[in-house]
């Protein structure tokens, strides 16, 4: 959290306090006029200067709330994304894609019951403290139980936040089973037995189920025994000693009133606890603490040494200057987008050295080198977002661009060969794409995703497949375009030859 942050959770706890503070002294004094046999014009100028008195507190304290639930809701989004852009690919490939399903439904749970039931556990804990000094002062039993309950909830809470976890698990691989079968339902008609396609699915629901009643066991009991439970043992602790009855039944009715907010807090607190049981590898990601050292003069700007990839790659060695062009050919599965990825920094060498401008990705940091070894990935793992065709054209460069970042978008287009899609367009580059939106043929995407890597400006450029999908014409416009680019270009095409060589 910054010290902005900060200073506003101060403050939100400070106007809810005096807000509180306010409330509870209003209706000490309208309470004790009451006991002591009525209440005169004086009593209702004090009770309602002070009800008024915390009006703008409150006021204060609800916009604070929705400030910083607001904050840290987005620098929660903008953490995940790092981690997220920072997973292993390998890894990702080999968790179902119900998994990864889960994993996206988990963060809106994240972001609105960890913040919510955080800031909510804050109001009950200042509740609470204002609840005990009152019950302190009326009745020593009553303060006693009201301690022992408060532990007692957090003890119930703790439980609920186990029966929780245990039914996310079950959750999350149900999901995880039933996107899986239907994603593959094709292969499954042709090669499982009709009699083999349920098998598993009732113990893997009555697990479920068991796990769900057992949930709501805790549920009941949290929300509704350790509140109102409450309101029973703190009226035997007044009856048992009390030396101010007004005070007592005030606490009383305050310490409930906290509790509920508690309970509340606690459970979405257990929620959100469980939610991030699941996204805690994206949180774990370390953000980048590249170095402020220049390039190292007189090395090759990028350079492999004894590269190894297993099982695909083993003693790979290569050197490109700058201005270089390079040509990398080899039958499938060879290993050439390995290391067109092992170059561009998303993958990480199990043997061997890469290094750029001398220096390596730790040293430089994988968000610069990444920055400046661009990669455009086959078709199949370049995606566009749904969005304008402006904002998938400079990904690389932020958002929302500026009136320089559409022009050269607008040029580079126009150059590619893109200037007669524009023109079909009604908007032009700010048209939407994706998938609702616009929809473009595979040579279109292919040359979209070319633009967007050019206009990252680079020190070193890698096309892996990327003029594959485009007629001969239009391959020769986009050479001649690349061959007056200043980047190091290293084109990686299918080819029989298993050969690579400078262009």
């Amino acid at each position: 959290m910054t010290a902005t942050a900060w200073r506003l959770l101060a403050a939100f706890l400070a106007a809810h306090t005096g807000a509180y503070v306010l409330f509870v002294l209003s209706w000490i004094v309208l309470g004790r006029a009451a006991l002591s046999g009525g209440v005169d014009g004086g009593d209702f100028a004090v009770w309602a200067a002070l009800l008024a008195g915390s009006v703008p507190c409150h006021l204060a304290a609800t916009w604070l709330q929705s400030t910083i639930s607001l904050r840290l809701g987005g620098l929660l989004r903008q953490r995940l994304v790092r981690g997220t852009l920072g997973l292993d690919r390998d890894e990702l490939r080999g968790q179902g894609v119900g998994r990864l399903l889960g994993r996206v439904l988990e963060v809106e749970a994240v972001e609105s019951l960890a913040v919510g039931g955080g800031l909510l556990g804050l109001v009950a804990c200042v509740e609470l403290v204002i609840a005990g000094v009152a019950l302190g002062t009326a009745s020593v039993p009553t303060t006693v139980f009201f301690a022992v309950w408060v532990a007692v909830t957090l003890v119930v809470a703790q439980r609920y936040l186990r029966a929780r976890q245990a039914w996310t698990t079950s959750r999350l691989e149900l999901t995880d089973d039933i996107v899986a079968k239907m994603l593959g339902h094709r292969t499954r008609l042709a090669q499982q037995a009709p009699s083999e396609w349920h098998i598993g699915e009732e113990s893997s629901l009555n697990r479920y189920e068991n796990r769900s009643k057992q949930l709501d066991r805790w549920l009941v009991v949290l929300s509704a025994v350790c509140t109102r439970g409450w309101v029973a043992v703190g009226v035997a602790g007044l009856w048992i000693s009390t030396t101010d009855l007004a005070v007592g039944i005030g606490g009383v009715v305050l310490a409930a009133g906290a509790l509920r907010s508690l309970t509340a807090g606690l459970g979405d607190i257990a929620d959100a606890s469980t939610a991030w049981s699941n996204l805690r590898p994206l949180m774990n990601t370390n953000p980048d603490s590249p170095s402020t050292d220049g390039p190292i003069a007189g090395v090759s700007l990028l350079q492999a040494e004894s590269v190894a990839y297993r099982p695909v790659l083993s003693g790979v060695s290569l050197r490109i200057t700058p201005g270089e062009r390079l040509l990398m050919e080899g039958d499938s599965g060879s290993g050439k987008s390995t290391l067109a990825s092992l170059l561009a920094g998303l993958r990480k060498p199990h043997q061997g050295t890469i290094l750029l401008h001398g220096r390596s990705l730790h040293d430089i940091g994988e968000h610069q080198w990444r920055q400046r070894v661009v990669l455009a990935p086959q078709f199949h793992e370049n995606h566009l977002m749904l969005g304008s065709l402006a904002f998938n054209l400079l990904l690389g460069r932020g958002w929302p661009a500026t009136p320089e970042d559409l022009d050269d978008a607008q040029a580079l287009c126009e150059q590619l060969g893109l200037g007669p899609l524009l023109s079909r367009m009604p908007s032009g580059l700010h048209q939407i794409v994706g998938e609702t939106g616009w929809q473009l043929s595979h040579g279109e995407r292919s040359l979209v995703f070319l633009a967007r890597a050019l206009l990252q400006n680079p020190d070193v450029l890698i096309l892996d497949e990327t003029l594959g999908a485009l007629d001969p014409g239009t391959q020769r416009q986009v050479l001649t375009v690349l061959d007056k680019i200043e980047p190091a270009l290293v084109l990686v095409h299918h080819g029989s030859s298993g050969s690579s060589g400078t262009a």
